[in-house]
């Protein structure tokens, strides 16, 4: 019986795959959402900005995301973008609560390049398919997005193009400002 246990407990702290990663957060967040035509409280609208955004690596998709500016700020100013990018992140993925309740996602197999593993799903939304492939990438025995791309756009590419765009015209504090708006 001890050792049938044992096995158990193994088996249940085992790294699994990006795949099973995914699908674990996806029925956490389905989980947590309420029935259909019930109110979002702020409250569970946090708890699942939280969830969705637990296994997003903001670190480094905000360091990817500002590309040659992040080595140019000192500490104090990428603290502040950092606030204000998973900010930024958490309301953005918080908005597009109300289509998940309605959406179906089919996970696809996934492929391995290089140091990462790419998770392509498809969401279909009132009918509509949306292609979203999630770049992931182990820390530990735990998976880590590092990019998440739409329809074959790369979030950290549209967000290094805008936020250089914004640096270039206005400097890093109108970046950290933009991001900090709740608009």
């Amino acid at each position: 019986m001890r050792l049938a246990l044992i096995a158990v407990g193994l088996l249940i702290s085992a790294p699994q795959g990006a795949t099973e990663a995914l699908k674990a957060r996806d029925a956490e967040v389905r989980s947590q959402l309420p029935p259909q035509g019930s109110p979002l409280t702020p409250a569970v609208r946090s708890k699942i900005e939280n969830t969705l955004t637990r296994a997003v690596d903001m670190d480094s998709m905000a360091k990817q995301a500002l590309g040659k500016h992040w080595d140019e700020q000192p500490p104090s100013k990428r603290q502040k973008f950092m606030r204000a990018f998973v900010n930024r992140f958490k309301r953005v993925s918080g908005d597009q609560i109300e289509s998940y309740r309605t959406s179906k996602t089919e996970f696809l197999p996934e492929e391995k390049q290089g140091d990462t593993v790419r998770v392509p799903t498809r969401l279909v939304i009132k009918g509509e398919p949306t292609d979203v492939v999630y770049v992931m990438r182990r820390e530990g025995n735990e998976w880590r997005i590092v990019d998440i791309i739409v329809d074959d756009v790369s979030t950290v590419e549209n967000y290094r193009s805008s936020f250089s765009r914004i640096i270039a015209k206005e400097g890093f504090d109108a970046l950290i400002r933009r991001l900090s708006t709740t608009a």
